[in-house]
This record gives C-alpha cells, structure tokens and sequence, in this order.
C-alpha cells in the first residue's frame, strides 16, 4: 500500500479527503495535518511515500505547502 500523509487547514475539507483516502484501494492514510508544524512532525514520525497537501496553511497563510514540498523533494 502506498502510506500518505494529508494535509489542509479545513476541518471540513480534511476529513472529507480522509474518508475517501481510506476507502481507497492500496492507499493506507497515515496521518493527517491542519499546520506545517503538524504536517513536518508527521512526515517525520511516519516516512510517508506520498504527501498531498493544501498550498495555503497555517501559521501565515501563504504558500507553506509549496515549500514543505520543495523541501521534501530536495531532502528525500
């Protein structure tokens, strides 16, 4: 199963997404983030081999989505 990581400040949209992650064939859901600070603490507690996340989250709002992927594609 491919291990993912979700990502997004909506509690709505989050669970949502969630729901149908885990439903899904060879997808196990490994952790789900509203923040950056949560969305690091998991990818490192969980070595996910995926991570989808929203580009806009807290704690400013702006592009942390786009820089923790930048991140992990230079680090991992």
């Amino acid at each position: 199963a491919i291990r993912v990581v979700l990502a997004e400040d909506n509690t709505l949209l989050r669970e949502g997404i969630a729901r149908l992650l885990e439903r899904a064939d060879g997808i196990e859901l490994v952790g789900a983030a509203a923040d950056r600070p949560e969305l690091e603490a998991l990818i490192e507690k969980t070595t996910p081999d995926l991570v989808v996340t929203d580009i806009r989250m807290p704690p400013t709002g702006t592009d942390e989505g786009i820089q923790i992927a930048a991140q992990l594609r230079r680090d991992r």
